[in-house]
């Protein structure tokens, strides 16, 4: 009967840690790192192409619930978000929802960060920041400003080459988490840029898990003192 009992309280453990995990759906607070990229950019909205810069990922120093991200992406191209604000009512999904859309090519995005997910400002994060915009907007509708890196330059080569990867292949977009910035410091009620990042577990859940694998090595050892 013990034995049943302990079973019982390690399954429950778990299932509570697991649910913890999957129903977490609100972020009280985001905070935007100051380290970002200056991106090179051509922009079509319809009257021809427009050479600007754009500010994009991967944003250092940024955390969630105080947690800090491995990296942080900009999926949310003609929106923006500042750096160095704290956002208290963001939420997050891990369904590819920005502001309530689905967002376009988000299979794609999560393939490219699965495969490519990187931080810093390096060559490959500048690419894959490119490279994701371009994916998520329409066709034709951003580019990286090849002719400003070079053709032949590191960022370009990556650049093209993420592009023709996403567009053969499929990532998980559940491994991910979509954010979607709320009100900043000063209550201001606007559409901020949605971003992206990898999953991480919640502090909680690692808890519950390491406690109900505790309590699952006590239990073996008292079968193992019973049975001798």
């Amino acid at each position: 009967m013990e034995e049943h009992e302990m079973k019982k309280k390690i399954i429950a453990l778990l299932a509570v840690a697991m649910l913890t995990l999957a129903t977490s759906a609100m972020a009280t607070s985001l905070y935007v790192g100051t380290n970002y990229s200056n991106i090179h950019s051509v922009v079509n909205l319809g009257s021809g192409d427009q050479y600007t810069i754009e500010g994009g990922g991967s944003i250092s120093g940024s955390s969630l619930d105080g947690r800090q991200l491995q990296y942080l992406y900009c999926v949310d191209t003609f929106n923006n978000i500042n750096p160095g604000v704290t956002y208290p009512n963001t939420t997050i999904n891990n369904s590819g929802q920005i502001h309530g859309i689905g967002l376009n090519n988000a299979d794609k995005v999560a393939y490219l960060l699965t495969t490519y997910g990187t931080g810093g400002q390096t060559d490959q994060a500048i690419a894959l920041q490119a490279a994701i915009w371009h994916e998520v907007n329409a066709p034709s509708v951003y580019k990286l400003d090849v002719a400003y890196y070079g053709s032949s330059s590191t960022i370009a080569t990556l650049y093209n080459q993420y592009i023709t990867a996403a567009d053969n292949n499929h990532g998980d977009v559940t491994k991910f988490i979509w954010i979607n910035p709320g009100n900043d410091a000063t209550g201001s009620n606007v559409r901020y840029q949605g971003l992206v990042t990898a999953q991480n577990p919640e502090p909680s859940t690692i808890i519950l898990l390491g406690t109900g694998i505790l309590f699952m090595a006590v239990y073996g050892k008292r079968r193992m003192n019973k049975e001798a």
